[in-house]
C-alpha cells in the first residue's frame, strides 16, 4: 500500500491514459466511436457483424477522425505499458526538464503506435470484404500464433532493457526521443498482433470493443510488468487461441442456424 501512495514521477501519464479510457467509454456508449449505429440503420438488423466486414467499418471511419480514435486507443491501451520506461526517463533527468524528457519520450513512443494505426487503416481494403467473424477469428489465431515465436520473446526481452539518457541540453532531448523510438519500436514488434486484432474488433458495438479493449491491454500489461514474462506469455496464447475456436465456432453455428 506504501507503494501505491508513494508519489510517481510518471503519474501525470497514468492520469493520460485513465483519461483516454473515459473517453472511449463515453464515446462507445453515446454511439459515436464508429458511427456502429449507422450500419445497424442500415442494414435494418442489429446483427450486422454478420454481413458487414469489420474492416470496412474501421476504413469507412478513416476520413471521419478513424486514425484519431486509433490515437485514442493507444493512449488508453499502450501509455500505460510505457510507464515503466517513462518512469526510468523521468528517474535519470535533472528535475527541472523532468516533465520535458517524458514528454519527448511519450509523442515518440505514441508516434510509433500512430504510425501502425496509419497502416492499418491504409491496408483495410484488402480485407475489408470478408466476413467479420473469419477475419476476428484470423486475427486471433495469428495473435495466439505470435505468442508462441522467438521473435516475441525477443521483442518482450527488447521492451524490458532501459537505456542511459544524457543529462541536459540537446543530447538529453534525443536521447529521450531515442528511447521512446526503441521502446515503441520494440513494443511494436511484441504487440502488433495484439492491436491487429483491437483493429478487427473495434467495429463492434461498444460495450464489445471496450471488452477486446479490456483483455488485450491486461495481456499486454502483465507481459509488460511480469518478472518472468515467458509464463503469461504462454497463458495469453492459449486464451488468444481459445477465442479464436470460439469466434470460429459461433460463427459457423449461426450460418448454420
Amino acid at each position: 500500500m506504501r507503494r501505491l501512495l508513494r508519489p510517481r514521477v510518471s503519474l501525470g501519464f497514468e492520469l493520460v491514459a485513465l483519461a483516454a479510457w473515459i473517453a472511449l467509454a463515453v464515446l462507445t456508449v453515446t454511439g459515436d466511436s464508429h458511427g456502429s449505429a449507422g450500419a445497424d440503420r442500415t442494414l435494418g438488423t442489429g446483427d450486422s457483424h454478420h454481413h458487414v466486414s469489420t474492416a470496412h467499418a474501421v476504413h469507412g471511419a478513416a476520413g471521419s477522425g478513424g486514425l484519431a480514435m486509433w490515437g485514442l486507443m493507444s493512449v488508453a491501451m499502450m501509455l500505460p505499458a510505457a510507464v515503466p520506461a517513462l518512469a526510468h526517463v523521468g528517474t535519470n533527468s535533472l528535475r527541472w526538464r523532468r516533465q520535458r524528457a517524458m514528454a519527448t519520450f511519450a509523442a515518440v513512443y505514441l508516434a510509433v503506435w500512430i504510425g501502425y494505426g496509419a497502416l492499418l487503416l491504409g491496408s483495410t481494403p484488402l480485407w475489408a470484404r470478408l466476413p467479420d467473424d473469419a477475419v476476428l477469428a484470423c486475427a486471433l489465431a495469428l495473435a495466439a500464433a505470435w505468442q508462441l515465436t522467438v521473435h516475441k520473446r525477443r521483442a518482450l526481452r527488447d521492451c524490458h532493457r532501459s537505456s542511459p539518457l544524457p543529462p541536459a541540453g540537446w543530447r538529453a532531448v534525443a536521447g529521450a526521443g531515442r528511447f521512446g523510438l526503441r521502446q515503441g519500436g520494440a513494443c511494436l514488434r511484441s504487440c502488433w498482433a495484439l492491436m491487429l486484432v483491437m483493429a478487427v474488433a473495434s467495429g463492434r458495438s461498444g460495450s464489445g470493443m471496450l471488452g477486446w479493449m479490456a483483455v488485450l491491454t491486461g495481456i499486454v500489461m502483465t507481459e509488460r510488468l511480469a518478472r518472468k514474462p515467458r509464463r503469461p506469455t504462454h497463458l495469453a496464447a492459449a486464451v488468444l487461441a481459445a477465442a479464436a475456436l470460439a469466434v470460429a465456432l459461433a460463427a459457423a453455428g449461426w450460418r448454420w442456424y
